[in-house]
């Protein structure tokens, strides 16, 4: 019997203290969906209007600011942008914003980086991850992982190919001027499958 709670015990420890001892969180599953992603988006300028617009639908995600200001304005939808998608079709995402030097358009990575500016939140982190093609894996820490430094953030996010079917696990770091670093981990999954979307 007092071995049995001995080893009881022990077993108890040595799990408390691994998990005590675990440095990376596991990514929530709503940190997938980039309507909220972009709904934390806080621009670190002074911004009087801006709008996050999706082209597939046609659809304003993320709207902040006084929107009368656009009447002073010709607005055209840009023909490119950012996160595209919809091969073999062609749709994008973009941002319109207008600040005290007028009126300014989103089109391309990097001036999403420049607009998002400082790394306020884990969602601005995630976010920069995805313009560098990665995802999260939501059933694997490999790819689906962080943890806040001092400097940043730290994440195991997923690159993805579907032909054949592999999951590589990324190392992506981030700090909080928008500086970032990424380098593989390997190969986590492969399947004989070939997905194509």
């Amino acid at each position: 019997m007092t071995l049995k709670i001995i080893l009881t015990i022990t077993v108890l420890t040595t799990f408390l203290s691994c998990k005590q001892n675990s440095r990376y969180l596991r990514i929530e599953k709503k940190f997938t969906d980039r309507d909220q992603l972009i709904n934390s988006i806080l621009p670190n300028k002074t911004i009087l209007y801006w709008k996050y617009v999706e082209t597939s639908s046609n659809k304003v995600v993320k709207e902040v600011g006084d929107k009368k200001l656009l009447s002073s304005y010709k607005i055209e939808e840009p023909n490119q942008g950012f996160f595209v998608e919809c091969h073999p079709g062609f749709c994008y995402s973009y941002i319109i914003y207008i600040d005290n030097n007028g009126l300014n358009y989103v089109t391309d990575e990097k001036t999403l980086l420049n607009f998002i500016g400082k790394i306020d939140n884990i969602s601005e982190a995630i976010l920069v991850g995805k313009t560098q093609g990665l995802w999260i894996d939501k059933e694997n820490e490999r790819g689906g992982s962080y943890k806040k430094t001092k400097k940043g953030y730290e994440m195991n996010l997923l690159k993805y190919n579907g032909c054949p079917e592999t999951y590589e696990s990324v190392f992506f770091e981030i700090n909080f001027n928008g500086y970032f670093k990424m380098k593989s981990n390997g190969i986590y999954k492969k399947t004989g499958n070939c997905i194509v979307s």
